[in-house]
């Protein structure tokens, strides 16, 4: 090369600080998810508590849930305790594996399989019903607070 200017790490150079420290990020950015994947599975967790969508819209309540005075989506817990986040080599992801937590988050209408009815046991009687239309109680999602944190996160661990 008939002309170039070499960058050395001297210690004292301001623009080698900021050039080691991201080459140093690579190294901690697992951290990092690590920590978003966390705070994304609690944030979620939260939406179950305080009984809202990722808007903060507060949920249809479930038929379950009036009539034995309790929270829709919390009888059991199983969807809110089964939330879990996986590292991907270039992020994070969290939500749920339970079979039916993509109904709970965008609705669904249950159609029975082979009768012309559903049929329900309801207070000791029978009930019969040609569908159920379940409405959607989204829980996954990034709202302007999951976004604030987040970037929160990741200044800390670039350090920005």
């Amino acid at each position: 090369m008939a002309f170039a200017i070499t960058i050395r790490p001297d210690n004292e150079s301001a623009v080698m600080a900021v050039l080691q420290h991201m080459a140093d990020f690579d190294s901690r950015k697992e951290d990092m998810f690590v920590e978003i994947g966390g705070y994304g599975v609690y944030s979620t967790q939260d939406r179950f508590i305080d009984q809202h969508d990722v808007d903060g819209n507060p949920w249809k309540q479930s038929w379950r849930a009036r009539m034995q005075n309790g929270q829709t989506g919390r009888d059991t817990g199983e969807l809110m305790n089964e939330l879990h986040y996986n590292l991907r080599p270039d992020g994070v992801e969290w939500g749920s594996n339970k079979m039916y937590a993509h109904v709970f988050h965008f609705g669904a209408t249950i159609l029975p399989k082979t009768a012309e009815y559903l049929t329900f046991a309801v207070g000791g009687q029978f009930r019969k019903v040609k569908q159920v239309n379940i409405p959607s109680r989204t829980f996954l999602g990034i709202n302007q607070d999951d976004d604030e944190e987040i970037l929160n996160i990741i200044g800390r661990h670039i350090g920005v």
